[in-house]
């Protein structure tokens, strides 16, 4: 594992250079990538284009939910990261859900049925919107196909990581019907790779609610065979440990099969009794491991950057976008 600690730089990389001096960037914003159905916002993402690159490469940051970054809203990390890629020569798109994606955290009466078929549409939006983003960056026709990486972020991750690792079933108003183009990599912070959204509120209905939200429990079955780079930034996630054991109601619902259990003990992650976000990301990429997947694990410690992708994450991702998507 290369770990990202206090105050140093990560073993094993080099920095992605300077921002080039006198970069201009080219920004359209609010450009939609599908109807809204009924009740959601409309569908946008904003393209940040370096304005002296013919053909870059591309990459697609799909947000946290919880960063203003959905209906409409603009999550100032997000733009940082987006400016700071397309000014090192990486067209970028920031998607802006549709979805009223914190639904997904009031889970509480709503029937289980209800919210695993929420999450896989927001896991064909998600898709949709990479599928619109490469197209109005993409290559002319006759011209090769250019690097398309994926960086979520939190809720993002678990969507972005799904659309890109399982496919996704088309998204009925998407401006691109078509199949999403193939992403080279993608880029995953702090999922939430054991639901914990859901808390216990979904009872039995957790298995099939993580089945939709997180690529854990099929990623032995994987079809699509891409690089992952996963991190977690614990000083933003310090206090959101569960009490639990390999036979806790928590983990028995979520894992009946007791794969993803046997990933977290692996991991360590019941040596101290509870999980925390640390455990849980660990655990994830030892079955990232095992499937051939995982290019990259990352975490960030001891450093006072608690912001949803604060300078330090933001620079670990700059860094492995210009890497995976360098000629």
């Amino acid at each position: 594992m290369l770990a990202a600690c206090s105050g140093g730089a990560t073993p094993g990389l080099e920095p992605a250079g300077p921002r080039p001096s006198g970069t201009s960037v080219l920004v359209t914003s609010g450009v939609r990538y599908a109807a809204a159905p009924p009740g959601w916002s409309d569908p946008t993402f904003d393209l940040y284009l370096p304005a002296d690159a013919g053909q870059p490469p591309v990459a697609v940051i799909v947000p946290d939910a919880a960063t203003g970054a959905t209906a409409g809203g603009r999550g100032a990390d997000d733009v940082a990261l987006a400016r700071d890629l397309a000014a090192r020569g990486v067209a970028t798109a920031v998607v802006h859900w549709g979805v009223e994606s914190a639904e997904l955290r009031a889970v509480v009466g709503r029937p289980a049925e209800d919210v695993v078929e929420q999450t896989a549409r927001t896991t064909a939006e998600v898709s949709c919107a990479v599928a619109v983003a490469a197209a109005r960056t993409g290559p002319r026709v006759g011209t090769p196909a250019r690097p398309l990486v994926v960086v979520g972020h939190g809720t993002g991750a678990n969507a972005a990581a799904t659309a890109v690792l399982l496919g996704a079933p088309p998204f009925p108003s998407c401006f691109e019907p078509g199949a999403t183009p193939r992403p080279i990599a993608a880029v995953l912070w702090d999922g939430d790779w054991l639901g914990a959204v859901a808390e216990d509120a979904l009872g039995d209905g957790a298995a099939s609610f993580l089945t939709a939200y997180s690529p854990w429990p099929s990623v032995d079955a994987l079809p699509r065979r891409v690089h992952v780079e996963l991190g977690v930034n614990a000083n933003r996630l310090v206090g959101q440990a569960v009490e639990v054991g390999p036979t806790s109601s928590y983990l028995t619902t979520r894992d009946p099969g007791g794969t993803l259990t046997d990933d977290l003990a692996r991991a360590g992650a019941f040596d101290d009794g509870a999980l925390d976000p640390v455990d849980v990301t660990r655990a994830f990429a030892v079955g990232l491991r095992d499937a051939g997947l995982l290019g990259r694990e990352q975490e960030v410690h001891g450093e006072a950057d608690p912001e949803t992708m604060g300078p330090r994450v933001r620079a670990l991702v700059a860094q492995s976008v210009v890497e995976l998507t360098r000629p």
